[in-house]
């Protein structure tokens, strides 16, 4: 009668078990924010916000976390009488609570921090951010590999909860596509490589979709394109589920070493 609800036992693993090294990598952020912050002071140059920091550089986080993911995980629990299925709706649900956590998290530290700062009168010049990678349009590769790194931003101060959601559907995307690259090659080995190329596709994807609906630079050919929010996020969350649905199938029956 319990075997339904396994997923759920794996959820909350993989869900403690990945927010524990998130919450070490913020930690990490805020210690390099407080010495960023200390040196901004003395020198009066600009400084980017903890919200800031932490968009950025937590999309290469869940990046390489969404490959262990298949390559370390998936044998784990399967060597612990965990059903591949079990584990893929564990990690999914379990990754989408910590995508929202993390954004949650860095926006309370970033506001509390500059709250306190200004509490005490030795709040630096902030930098403004956002979020545009400023790639040349002509250049779809510098596009691609820059879009891992800078992915579209709303200022946390404009709008809380759009910000909140945009920063979690970003490292979300990425956690995806991490976790396809290390599902490839666990199934497929050296023929995995392809999967590199899908997964540049879907952070395309999802930087281009944001990028309309939200104002941003955009290459050339759709400038002309006006697409809501709503129908970029549901475009977004479509391209998802397609990348998904083949990681499914590539753990369906992957073959792992206990």
């Amino acid at each position: 009668m319990n075997q339904p609800r396994i997923y759920l036992k794996v959820t909350t693993d993989m869900f403690l078990t990945q927010w524990v090294w998130a919450f070490n990598f913020l930690t990490v952020l805020f210690i390099i924010q407080i010495v960023k912050t200390v040196y901004a002071l003395f020198n009066g140059s600009e400084q980017s916000t903890y919200f800031d920091v932490a968009f950025v550089a937590s999309n290469i986080f869940m990046l390489v976390i969404g490959i262990v993911s298949a390559i370390a995980f998936l044998p784990h629990f399967v060597s612990n009488g965990v059903t591949r299925k079990d584990y893929f709706k564990g990690t999914l649900i379990g990754t989408i609570g910590v995508a929202l956590a993390i954004p949650v998290v860095s926006a309370i530290v970033s506001s509390l921090l500059e709250i306190i700062l200004k509490l005490v009168n030795l709040l630096p010049s902030i930098a403004p951010f956002n979020g545009n990678n400023g790639a040349d349009e002509e250049n779809l590769v510098a596009e691609l590999v820059i879009s891992v790194i800078f992915t579209p931003y709303v200022d946390l101060g404009t709008n809380w909860l759009l910000s909140i959601l945009i920063f979690a559907l970003n490292i979300f995307t990425y956690y995806v596509a991490g976790w396809l690259i290390g599902a490839a090659f666990s199934r497929l080995g050296l023929f995995g490589i392809v999967s590199i190329l899908l997964a540049f596709i879907l952070v395309y994807v999802e930087d281009l979709l944001l990028s309309i609906s939200l104002g941003l630079p955009v290459p050339s050919f759709a400038e002309t394109l006006d697409v809501p929010v709503i129908l970029s996020v549901i475009g977004v969350l479509v391209a998802l589920g397609i990348v998904c649905w083949i990681i499914r199938q590539l753990t369906k029956r992957m073959i792992v070493k206990y």
